[in-house]
């Protein structure tokens, strides 16, 4: 009996250390901010790419600024042929290293105590509490496999009313007119087990009224309604990103005939032109499987939409 009862004892004495030691070893969700700071995802989930998007609003003087960028960018990285595709739709896409270039800082609005030095496979924490400018907006993402990321640089109060969009067919010049348009970015990522991730980002014009349409979800079907959308299969850039790397992307000119002013411009009582700046902040490669290639991103598969905040 005795015996018993120091049995007991001991276990319960087991217990209440091991029950807060347990409770402390839960990992906290990628992207948890405390105090105002993003916190390094030491204990992310295996085969997920963590992101930063940020949206910046440019003034009419940041003209000089804005072609300074684009002469740090690294346009080149990308296969000539969608270059050209991207130019002629009023689009340009570039990589920059990962290290914040002067004309990026200042167009973020990030001091130079906010620069990245990220390496292969590491997490460089540094805040953004710089960027929360009004002409800036910043969101974090998690991407994790068979799952996209929606962004849209304008909100659905910004619809262009009418769009008309030139294309080739049969050696000859067709237009096709979009109403209550906007340009929105689907982009996936794939997590590499070297540390860096594969992306694919798609551009879509989405258009119209709402209409219903059935998908299928983890074997279940889902009615909703969701607007029509016009995928630009052609555009999608596939891209290999290191940690601290990032994805610029704008339009060629506010005046631009192709889509890019869909995506990056509007014209209302004054103009209004945005640039798109993601940064890969971190990556948690799978433990059994290496992914280098991703297939196109579906625009009807799982959806995480970005909430805008113009």
């Amino acid at each position: 009996m005795i015996f018993k009862r120091v049995n007991l004892f001991l276990w319960m004495i087991l217990g209440g250390i091991c029950i807060p030691l347990s409770c402390s070893s839960f990992p906290q969700p990628p992207g948890m901010v405390t105090n105002g700071k993003a916190l390094a995802p030491s204990a992310s989930v295996a085969d997920t790419v963590s992101i930063e998007i940020f949206i910046v609003r440019l003034d009419p003087n940041h003209n000089e600024l804005l072609q300074q960028l684009w002469q740090e960018v690294d346009e080149q990285s990308l296969p000539p042929k969608l270059r050209r595709e991207l130019l002629e739709e009023g689009l340009r896409v570039g990589v920059l290293g990962n290290l914040i270039t002067p004309a990026l800082a200042r167009l973020l609005n990030i001091s130079a105590e906010g620069k990245t030095h990220a390496s292969w496979g590491e997490f460089q924490e540094y805040s953004a509490a710089d960027a929360a400018r009004e002409t800036v907006k910043r969101n974090v993402r998690v991407l994790m496999p068979d799952m996209h990321a929606i962004i849209k640089v304008f909100d659905d109060q910004h619809r262009l009313p009418e769009l008309i969009m030139f294309r080739k067919e049969n050696g000859m010049l067709c237009a096709q007119t979009y109403t209550n348009a906007t340009g929105l970015f689907f982009v996936s990522a794939a997590a590499n087990k070297d540390g860096s991730a594969q992306f694919q980002i798609l551009p879509a014009i989405e258009y119209g009224i709402p209409q219903q349409h059935i998908r299928v979800v983890a074997g279940t079907l889902i009615q909703d309604a969701g607007k029509p959308r016009h995928p630009f299969d052609s555009l999608t850039v596939s891209q290999r990103l290191l940690p601290g790397q990032w994805l610029i992307m704008g339009t060629t000119t506010p005046d631009s005939a192709g889509a890019g002013k869909a995506f990056f411009v509007r014209k209302d009582s004054a103009l209004d032109q945005r640039l798109l700046a993601i940064r890969l902040s971190h990556v948690a490669p799978a433990t059994s499987s290496y992914s280098a290639d991703l297939p196109p991103p579906n625009p009807r598969k799982e959806e995480a939409m970005m909430p805008e905040r113009n």
